[in-house]
């Protein structure tokens, strides 16, 4: 594919109409375009995205299309007209591709068609032109740069961050390098549960009147089909949310070795305050023990001089200290009046244990002091010896509680210094959370998988079990021994299909990750290198310490990423690495606005040496300033050269420029 012409007619900024013709030339392939910002570089690589596909992007979701000056212009009754015209060669034949869409002023108000027209046209060589069916238009456009691509070669640098977000990038390559052939003729071959299939239709074609045993073996046959495709979607399901949770475990375990540092004084911050807490706690039972300490024992530590000095003058007094402790002349006349002893001898006046009681009378209080001076003795010596540990136990408290200060002192210091190197970066402890999750459900899926597995199994031994019964009970009409053949004959050639395509897959992905690294070791200054898995998703990978690991970006890499990916594109194209299995693809140009926006000198000079070389038609859309590094690398490339002369914010011009 190459673009010969782009004709816009009253698009955006471009009034009237403006015709840019591109260079084909082999040799000199790039068609240089200068403009600076708001010139009208964008609007330019719209008007390819409109005329092919009906879509723009700009910003704010701009849909209008009618230069503004003409719109304003108009009176109620007139009618404009926007159009964009493509020339293009593709396949040998030249297609011209013409989208219009008719403004209407009516009410003061000017409004666009709600579907615009579009005609396609393709010249053969043998110079007859024939206008394509309105229904195929379409499917001709897709077939000569599916719209799912269409990004990556109509490409605006500033706008797009990486060349792998589409969902569907993996099925736009596929239908870009050929591949799709053969995934649809496997597709509409089918299989014997699908009776709208080729080998379904043959399966239930046989003729199985009168045999009941042949239909129900038939019936479960295609039972155990539907199964094992409910199963296959199961574990193609199960691989993708693997896939996906495999691809954040990486990110996560990679973000956790980058900032190892940081989860591991995060984990020192937790254990500090978790030792604080207790420590705190352990504080406030300290001192609350010492407070109750002191008060039990604090007025007999204090009165201890004044207890030795009592005692002292006790034991100088000569008292008779006789008497029963404890026992009191109320209790001794309350035996006298009872009768009788505690011990049941009897009390009456006169008798001996009268005569003894009456005597203890004389040493009990108040008749006699000895008792309670013994007393008080006592409650002296009792309250000594409490006393006499009272600053042991204090001193003890009073250094485990300044000990414990210093520890909660300590450790928070140590707490304001983890918390200080940790302030503005993420809390690793999320992601250590997270990545536990998820390899707790990678188990659960593997699990599962097993499951699922055993489950296929289980309906694989079913199908070939009735299998066996139904071919035997078909096996002699005639009939079904020519379906047998022709089913034979499709599920062979299924079989040849399925294993040939993922082979050739795999072949297109390593061979477009080689491209890409080649142009990539071109392009780029350092030492990494890029990896595209199975769903097409561009990484750079970088080796530390003979682990590859996936790198961070900058905005220059990623850049120089973008080119190398789509380069590579194209030159895999260019190689027609399908052409043993009889499919051909085309070469593809690169229209990109800003191509160089955020890439340094050196990387400029790069991609200008290397993009020229790889893809057939160069067109871009530079600013000055950037083309100032580009034009010394690539003015012996240059075929077509224009600049964009801004007339006002709604009037841009085109015009040539020297080459």
């Amino acid at each position: 594919m190459l673009i010969k012409t782009l004709r816009m007619k009253n698009f955006r900024q471009f009034k009237n109409t403006t015709e840019i013709n591109f260079s084909c030339d082999a040799n000199k392939n790039v068609t240089v375009i200068l403009g600076d910002n708001t010139f009208g570089k964008t609007t330019l690589l719209q008007a390819f995205n409109w005329c092919l596909y009906g879509t723009v992007n700009f910003p704010n979701n701009d849909k209008r299309l009618l230069n503004y000056e003409l719109s304003v212009q108009m009176h109620n009754g007139e009618q404009e007209t926007v159009e964009v015209e493509i020339t293009l060669l593709h396949d040998n034949a030249e297609y011209i591709i013409t989208r219009t869409q008719k403004y209407n002023c009516g009410g003061g108000k000017v409004n666009g068609e709600a579907v615009p027209s579009i005609v396609v046209s393709c010249k053969r060589e043998d110079g007859q032109t024939k206008p394509i069916d309105f229904i195929r238009i379409k499917e001709t456009i897709n077939g000569i740069l599916p719209e799912g691509l269409s990004t990556y070669f109509f490409f605006d640098t500033e706008r797009i961050s990486t060349v792998s977000d589409r969902k569907d990038i993996g099925k736009a390559i596929k239908d870009f390098l050929g591949l799709s052939a053969i995934e649809n003729a496997a597709r509409h071959l089918g299989d014997r549960t699908k009776k709208t299939s080729v080998i379904g239709k043959i399966y239930s074609s046989m003729d199985l009147d009168g045999d009941a045993h042949a239909k129900e073996a038939l019936n479960k046959i295609q039972t155990a089909e539907e199964k094992r495709t409910a199963i296959a979607e199961r574990l193609q399901d199960c691989k993708t949310e693997m896939d996906h949770y495999e691809e954040r475990k990486a990110e996560l375990e990679q973000i956790l070795r980058d900032n190892q540092s940081t989860a591991n004084l995060q984990k020192s911050k937790d254990e500090l305050e978790r030792k604080i807490k207790e420590e705190k706690r352990i504080l406030t039972q300290l001192i609350e023990g010492y407070f109750k300490e002191f008060s039990i024992s604090a007025l007999p530590f204090f009165i201890r001089p004044l207890l030795n000095v009592a005692d002292g003058f006790l034991k100088e007094v000569k008292i008779d200290d006789k008497g029963v402790r404890d026992i009191t002349k109320t209790s001794i006349m309350e035996l006298i009046k009872r009768g009788h002893c505690i011990c049941g001898r009897e009390i009456c006046e006169g008798n001996e244990a009268y005569q003894h009681l009456m005597a203890e009378i004389k040493y009990v209080p108040p008749e006699s002091i000895g008792n309670t001076v013994r007393l008080y003795r006592e409650r002296l010596k009792s309250l000594s010896r409490s006393s006499e540990r009272t600053y042991d136990r204090l001193k003890q408290l009073c250094e485990s509680i300044e000990h414990s200060k210093s520890r909660i002192h300590d450790w928070e210091y140590e707490l304001e210094d983890c918390r200080k190197k940790i302030s503005g970066k993420e809390n690793m402890a999320r992601y250590e959370s997270e990545l536990a999750d998820i390899r707790y459900r990678l188990r659960e899926l593997e699990a599962k998988k097993s499951r699922l597995y055993q489950d296929d199994g289980a309906q694989k031994r079913d199908i070939e079990q009735y299998q066996k019964i139904y071919d035997s009970l078909t096996a002699n009409s005639e009939k079904n021994r020519e379906s047998k053949k022709l089913l034979a004959y499709a599920e062979e050639l299924k079989a040849w299909l399925e294993p040939e395509c993922k082979r050739k897959e795999r072949e297109i992905r390593e061979s477009l990750e080689a491209e890409v690294n080649k142009i990539f070791d071109e392009m780029y200054h350092g030492h990494r290198r890029v990896a595209i898995d199975e769903q097409y998703r561009v990484d750079l990978i970088a080796t530390v310490a003979d682990i590859e690991i996936i790198s961070g970006e900058s905005e220059g890499a990623n850049r120089v990423k973008n080119f190398a990916f789509i380069a590579g594109l194209v030159a895999l194209a260019k190689k027609q690495i399908l052409k043993d299995i009889g499919v051909s693809s085309e070469s593809y140009p690169l229209v990109m606005d800003a191509p160089f926006s955020n890439a340094d000198e050196k990387h400029t000079a790069s991609i200008s040496k290397v993009l020229p070389r790889i893809a057939e038609q160069i067109i871009m859309f530079v600013m000055q300033k950037d083309w100032n590094y580009a034009e010394p690398v690539m003015n012996q490339r240059i075929g077509q050269k224009y600049l964009l002369n801004k007339i006002s914010e709604t009037f841009t011009k085109i015009e040539g420029a020297r080459l």
